[in-house]
This record gives C-alpha cells, structure tokens and sequence, in this order.
C-alpha cells in the first residue's frame, strides 16, 4: 500500500512538472526559396515591440511613415522587422493596432518575415537607441531588417497583404 501511495505521488509530481513547462521563449524556421529566404519565428508575446516612425524628408507629406516591429530572441538580440512600403499616420497606427490586439490575446505568436537574415555589419554594436522590453530590458538592433508578410496567434493573422497569410508554412487565414 505504501508503494502504491509513493508511485502516486511521484506519478503526481512528474505530470505537475511537465504540466508547467511553458512554451519556448523563442524559435526560428528558416525556408530558402528561389526569390528569398522566409522565416516563421515563434516567440512570446512580451519579446515584440512595435513603433511608427515618420521619416523626415525634404518634401514632407502624409505618406512619410513607416511600420517597424522589434522581436527579442533567446540571445537578447534584437531582430528589426519592417514594412518595406512608406504608409501615411492612421495607416500605421491601425496596423500597430491590430498586431497589438494578436499580441495581447495569447502569449505566443508566429511571425511569418523574408529576406535573408544577416547580422548588421554597418553598425555591429546596433542601432544607437536601445528597444525597450519592459522587465526583460533595453536591447540594440543586430540584424538587419527584415520585411513582414504576416503575424498570426492561434484565432488570427494581421498582413498587409492577405496572399501573404499563405504564402508562409503553417499560416493559415483565420
């Protein structure tokens, strides 16, 4: 009986362990393609950050505004994630937005992004200003950007173009 009562609790104990384990903090799937290589990155929520940039110019106009994403990896390095296209102020900050509401609903999410992925040799120690992550601390860009076909949590896909959500391994327009 006493075997029986010490089987259960080790049984118990082990089930609580694995029960606990939580997801991994960060992945990358790299798929080479003949027109560039496309990467599904699976990440917690609280390692992505997002900004509007306007971008000052000499004939200065609405369409002057660009959408930057920041993804924090395993290593504390930042990876900068763009939209390749400048876009004007609401257009922006309506996709913020909406990834804003992705990232809120789950704790993870899967970023679908292409180009090659490159370490950024023009400035190696990063860009100048640090991202801020919350508790997990400011971090410098050190990759090159990347450009964003969609991000996805397990009910729904932002993309600013709707071909994109299918053209990326596992995405699936929700």
């Amino acid at each position: 009986m006493q075997n029986l009562k010490n089987s259960t609790i080790v049984l118990s104990l082990c089930l609580f362990i694995t029960g606990c384990q939580s997801a991994p903090v960060f992945n990358i799937e790299t798929f080479h393609t003949k027109a560039d290589d496309l990467h599904v990155i699976q990440v917690r929520s609280n390692r992505v950050q997002q900004k509007c940039l306007f971008l000052n110019a000499e004939a200065e106009n609405n369409w002057r505004h660009q959408y930057f994403m920041y993804v924090l990896n395993d290593k504390n390095e930042v990876l900068e994630i763009m939209v390749s296209t400048n876009q004007d102020r609401d257009t922006c900050h309506s996709q913020a937005q909406n990834i804003d509401e992705i990232l809120r609903s789950e704790s993870q999410v899967k970023i679908c992004a292409r180009d090659e992925l490159k370490l950024d040799i023009q400035n190696p120690i990063g860009q100048t200003a640090p991202i801020p992550f919350d508790v997990l601390g400011n971090h410098k860009v050190t990759y090159e950007a990347l450009t964003l076909d969609s991000i996805c949590n397990s009910k729904k896909c932002v993309s600013n173009n709707s071909f994109w959500v299918n053209t990326c391994p596992g995405f699936t327009k929700h």
